[in-house]
């Protein structure tokens, strides 16, 4: 089932787009060494956002974005 919500922009949207909120968790490679992990969100971040754009075939506007890293718990039980 699809749910829609309104939301507010202070610029208007052209006709010719769908809006949507999509939801991923994702996980995006890091060659960032250890020494430099403070800068591994920044830099995940940078490479969704650039991938998103590079692979699109039509034009994708990006209005808002939230992300929150995750952090990983080995269960050993």
């Amino acid at each position: 089932m699809t749910t829609k919500k309104q939301i507010s922009t202070p610029e208007m949207v052209s006709s010719d787009y769908v809006l949507m909120q999509v939801t991923l968790t994702l996980a995006v490679e890091s060659y960032l060494c250890d020494e430099h992990h403070e800068m591994r969100d920044e830099a995940a971040i940078e490479a969704v956002l650039e991938r998103l754009h590079s692979t699109s075939d039509s034009e994708i506007v990006v209005l808002g974005s939230k992300f929150s890293p995750l952090t990983l718990k080995a269960d050993l039980s």
